[in-house]
């Protein structure tokens, strides 16, 4: 045993790991062997963790860098530095996110401009209002409309922007 060492780990052999367990139950194991396979594919750059735990978040309203940083077992100075090596930031991903968010729930006439605000993130609906029109080109009221800019403004930002 080794203290302090920079990995952790455990070391068996390829004969031990193929022995049948008498106690096995073949239920557990399916159930065990679909969670491996769903780790196995999870996003393996930083980007991508984040993205991944920032969609969560923002479908519970509680999304900030420090929640996303305690969900991923690191700092949020460490998530910085990961995605500025990437060419993105924290809030590019948040940006992203939010905007394919926030289409999904305009969608539904009867929720309340403020309760989507609050969902995302903004400290007031007049905030998410600015933010909606400078990354859609037109009003919330006007969108839920059908009252649409052909295309977004070219100055909004994408989720590689720096």
């Amino acid at each position: 045993m080794t203290f302090n060492a920079e990995h952790d780990a455990i070391l068996l052999s390829a004969r031990d790991m193929e022995r049948r367990i008498p106690s096995a139950h073949p239920l557990i194991a399916s159930y065990l062997r679909k969670r491996i396979e769903a780790i196995e594919t999870r996003p393996a750059s930083w980007e991508g963790k984040v993205d991944e735990v920032v969609r969560t978040l923002l479908a519970s309203g509680d999304c900030t860098v420090e929640r996303v940083a305690e969900h991923l077992a690191c700092t949020r100075r460490t998530i910085h530095r990961h995605l500025a090596a990437a060419g993105t930031s924290f809030s590019a991903i948040l940006d992203a996110q939010r905007a394919d968010l926030v289409i999904q729930l305009i969608e539904d006439p009867g929720r309340p401009l403020a309760d989507i605000a609050m969902q995302l993130g903004f400290s007031a609906q007049s905030a998410m209002a600015r933010w909606f029109r400078g990354r859609f080109g037109c009003t919330v009221t006007d969108w839920r409309k059908g009252v649409r800019p052909p295309t977004p403004p070219p100055d909004a930002p994408s989720a590689t922007a720096a």
